[in-house]
């Protein structure tokens, strides 16, 4: 026969059951916690340093490599095609300014450029010849001009006795007619002669300011082929070391080929590379830090290259000390 179990037993193992549930869940709550700081990344507080620091902006730097190159460096091209003649100096001289550097081939240009002397001489000649020509003409005209109106005052008076002798009874009707046609034909021939003169002294001037313009254009040419010719003397531009030259003598050389470097030796700059990952740290204006060796230098970034190459930005650094002797 069953028994009845007592309340207060009952009541027993249900705490027990509860306290054993409770204690599983604290144990496993506890074993997460050591796992997850087991495996979670920290730094003792032993190894950490703490201080005090000032208002102010925060200060990134970023490393990026260069080459110290002359601060000015300037390429000298032929602008003619034509051959080295004689070379004057060699890698590493110093130049003044207009020192002969080398000698080209100018026989060719020369020629052309005293033949345009002459078609500039030529062209000068036919304007003149054109001033006396129109002046000529026109003046011919303004004569026949004023012979017309003197025959015009000639007929206008031989009309009027015309007039006269009609109206006493001494001449005719018909003649009268005649001479009146003819008076009048001979007006409306001076008005076209007198456009004429108008339109033909407007052609005229016209025609001239055409030569004149063609002669400006001719000029300018010329002074264009005189500065080309001046070019061509290779001569130093400005006090400097000469760093290259061509120095290889009876080379054809083409228009726009490379014949010489002049550089100043005294003041440098740094071309440096960078990431183009980093592209948006480097801004003109940027302080900069160039290590060469032991030695530090500051400077600041004075100009940076828009366009990525092959992965990385080009900058120019200009020094404090550009002309230290490190």
């Amino acid at each position: 026969m069953d028994r009845k179990i007592p309340k207060e037993v009952l009541q027993k193992e249900k705490r027990n059951k509860l306290f054993k549930v409770g204690a599983i869940v604290v144990v496993s709550v506890v074993a997460i916690v050591i796992i997850i700081s087991l495996l979670r990344d920290s730094v003792s507080l032993q190894n950490m340093q703490l201080s005090t620091v000032d208002m102010g902006t925060i200060e990134v730097s970023v490393s990026a490599s260069g080459k110290v190159v002359p601060a000015f460096e300037e390429i000298i091209n032929t602008p003619i095609e034509s051959r080295i003649v004689e070379v004057y100096k060699k890698a590493g001289d110093s130049v003044d300014v207009d020192t002969p550097l080398l000698r080209l081939d100018l026989q060719s240009i020369e020629n052309d450029y005293r033949k345009m002397l002459d078609e500039l001489q030529m062209r000068q000649y036919r304007i003149e010849q054109q001033h006396v020509k129109n002046s000529s003409a026109l003046s011919d005209m303004e004569m026949q001009l004023k012979v017309n109106d003197m025959q015009i005052d000639k007929m206008e008076v031989e009309l009027r006795n015309e007039r006269y002798l009609d109206s006493i009874g001494a001449g005719t009707t018909d003649k009268v007619r005649e001479v009146e046609l003819s008076y009048n034909v001979a007006k409306l021939q001076q008005e076209q002669s007198n456009k004429k003169f108008e339109n033909d002294k407007r052609v005229t001037e016209s025609e001239l300011k055409v030569l004149e313009l063609e002669l400006e254009i001719f000029r300018k040419s010329l002074a264009e082929t005189r500065r080309i010719l001046d070019d061509a003397q290779i001569r130093s531009p400005r006090k400097a070391t000469l760093t290259y030259i061509n120095n290889q003598v009876g080379v054809r050389v083409p228009q726009g080929t490379q014949v010489a470097i002049i550089s100043d030796l005294s003041h440098f700059r740094v071309d440096g590379e960078i990431a183009d990952s980093y592209g948006d740290r480097i801004a003109t204006g940027n302080k900069t830090v160039v290590r060469i060796g032991r030695d530090e230098l500051t400077g600041m970034v004075s100009s940076v290259t828009p366009l990525s190459k092959n992965g990385v930005i080009q900058f120019t650094v200009q020094l404090d000390d550009d002309d230290n002797t490190r």
